[in-house]
């Protein structure tokens, strides 16, 4: 487990103070000014840095509405402060956090090695041994290897000290495990195991990388067969091919700092069936007069790029491989000897060189087919997104961008305003009846037209969104103080709650059960939702001091929606049928303490 705040430092005006060695990073490190910098990530203490790690590498729009599912950190939490699923990208992060008051030549090395039982209790404990905050991450993580979903399995190590070989090989062993627990228990699965240390110097690459497209600003030249040119305001691009043996050679030299552009490093090779990066060496291997026409081939964003005619060749001033990561690592770590100079095998190569910085930032969003293009940015432009950001910008304090992403630099400066496009779009899907569309499937509100257009309706306003999405803040504060108080002084219910906010997906069914009790709660009837609004002059901050007191009664009743959440809010009928019961207990008390509510009907329009 993350170390406790109250054990390490002390608490001002509700903050807790950073440990002296993190101040004392941040006066050269502009990763850890940064981090200081987001006190938005303060309140998930002691696990702020662990998010921090998480937002600069897995691109988290909404901090809050992660912490809220993925943070499993407890005193019982059998070593692991987190898990993270990402079913669209069929990803699971395991993660242990740690951040130290003085420095240090490394990391506790046996804070690595607790990830060994974290991913054991993960996936092979029985469950009703592993510990109520872990068991509905491991009951998800398992339903989705089952599935066949997962093809990634990450485990992060993150601190604020210097990386260190015995922490890796620690971490090695880590794998080792999951790769046994994955043989043994999902035969089926098709995964790929790495585990990370991130620790002071990947921290600072990770959020170089976020900021620089091109980290490697050395020149090189490359032999090419020739080529074309075109171009653009602002940018030039020349296609041609380069020799697999200078791939390989920059890769030696320069390694993951290549994949600058890309968010995620390169992912690593296993030999298995399926595998696109054992191909790609394969290809490379035994056919390799007939890789560029196999291949996709890679995009290099350079500063500059000079064409020699004369000589065939190109010199590239300073490298970045924006696309075609997966080929760029594959090719490098293939042996040298598997790699014949002479036989001419080549890759497709596109160098790019662009002034403009919005152009070089699409390119890199558009090209990094690591860093697919989200649907998100295709909607950003449709008539209800263009509607929806005009009325936000007349609403108190509210930052809607409606698809217009700010990119990995969001992870850096976030404004505290601002409304991220998960966070609308699950509160949405949750208010109007589809908490399992909220929890288990946002892309599919972005991705497909009929899902969106049910969601993101022509009549849907701002002033509505400031409802629904406030209402799943609300739910998530609620769940943090619960979260915050030590299990001895937990009252019964406070108990109770706890153990169903354990659950993946909790606070998407608490915003899809209060919805279902809107007509109870207002004592009138509601011809339709998404006309209610809390009117034009409530920020969303207000908005979210106005469900509270309301909250503080509905979810004394959480325990008749736990039976939704044992197969991630999946079943339709458990949580229809939770839903149900849930709203028969709200019209129960409803009668016998009329001014909470009355007071909260008052301030709602509709």
């Amino acid at each position: 487990m993350a170390q406790s705040a109250a054990s390490i430092m002390t608490t001002v005006d509700g903050y807790r103070n950073r440990s002296p060695l993190t101040e004392a990073l941040a006066q050269e490190s502009p990763a850890f000014a940064a981090y200081l910098a987001r006190r938005d990530l303060q309140t998930h203490d002691p696990n702020a840095l662990l998010l921090y790690a998480a937002e600069l590498r897995l691109g988290v729009d909404d901090i809050d509405v992660f912490a809220s599912n993925a943070l499993t950190d407890h005193s019982n939490d059998k070593k692991c402060d987190m898990v993270a699923v990402s079913n669209d990208r069929g990803r699971v992060v395991v993660a242990q956090g740690y951040e130290a008051l003085a420095d240090k030549a490394a990391a506790p090395a046996n804070k690595a090695s607790d990830l060994n039982t974290a991913v054991s209790w993960l996936l092979a404990g029985l469950l009703d041994q592993v510990p109520e905050k872990l068991r509905s991450a491991a009951e998800e993580v398992r339903a989705e290897l089952r599935d066949g979903s997962i093809s990634e399995f990450e485990i992060w190590y993150v601190h604020n000290l210097p990386e260190s070989g015995n922490v890796q090989n620690e971490l090695d062993q880590a794998v080792i495990t999951a790769e046994a627990a994955l043989s043994r228990y999902f035969p089926n699965a098709n995964v790929d195991v790495r585990a990370i240390e991130i620790g002071r110097t990947q921290l600072e690459t990770d959020y170089q990388q976020s900021n620089a497209p091109i980290l490697v600003s050395s020149s090189r030249k490359f032999t090419i067969p020739g080529g074309f040119e075109v171009e653009g305001p602002g940018w030039r691009a020349y296609s041609t091919a380069i020799n697999l043996a200078d791939l390989r050679a920059i890769w030696a030299d320069h390694g993951v700092s290549l994949m600058s552009p890309n968010v995620r490093d390169y992912l690593g090779v296993v030999k298995k069936s399926g595998n696109i990066n054992h191909g790609i060496k394969e290809t490379a291997k035994v056919e390799p007069y007939n890789f560029a026409i196999y291949n996709n081939g890679i995009t290099i964003l350079t500063n500059d790029y000079v064409v020699d005619a004369s000589s065939l060749q190109i010199e590239a001033k300073g490298i970045g491989i924006v696309n075609g990561g997966q080929t760029t690592g594959a090719v490098g770590e293939m042996p040298l000897e598997d790699i014949d100079e002479n036989t001419n095998a080549q890759v497709m190569t596109r160098f790019v060189t662009c002034t403009d910085p919005t152009v070089l930032g699409n390119i890199v969003k558009f090209n990094n087919t690591q860093n697919k293009v989200e649907a998100t940015d295709f909607r950003s432009g449709d008539a209800v997104q263009s509607r929806l950001r005009e009325e936000f910008a007349r609403i108190p304090d509210a930052d809607y961008r409606g698809g217009r992403r700010g990119g990995a630099s969001d992870a850096i400066s976030r404004s505290r305003s601002l409304l991220s496009d998960s966070s609308v779009a699950q509160s949405l899907a949750a208010f109007h009846g589809s908490p399992n569309l909220a929890y288990n499937e946002t892309r599919t509100i972005w991705e497909s037209d009929g899902t969106y257009a049910s969601v993101f309706r022509d009549g849907l306003t701002a002033l509505h969104v400031v409802l629904t999405q406030s209402l799943l803040v609300a739910v998530d504060e609620r769940k943090r103080s619960i979260g915050k108080i030590p299990d001895a002084d937990r009252t019964d219910i406070q108990r109770r709650q706890s153990l169903f906010f354990s659950t993946r997906g909790s606070n998407h069914l608490v915003v899809a059960a209060v919805a279902a009790c809107m007509e109870t709660i207002l004592d009138a009837p509601v011809t339709d939702t998404y006309a209610l609004t809390f009117g034009a002059r409530v920020s969303p901050a207000q908005a979210v001091a106005l469900w509270s007191p309301l909250l503080d009664i509905v979810l004394a009743f959480t325990a008749q929606l736990l039976p939704a959440t044992d197969q991630g809010l999946k079943s339709k009928d458990k949580v229809q049928s939770s839903i149900q019961n849930f709203a028969a207990m709200v019209a129960a008390v409803r009668s016998a303490n009329t001014a909470p509510f009355d007071q909260f009907a008052s301030a709602v329009l509709r």
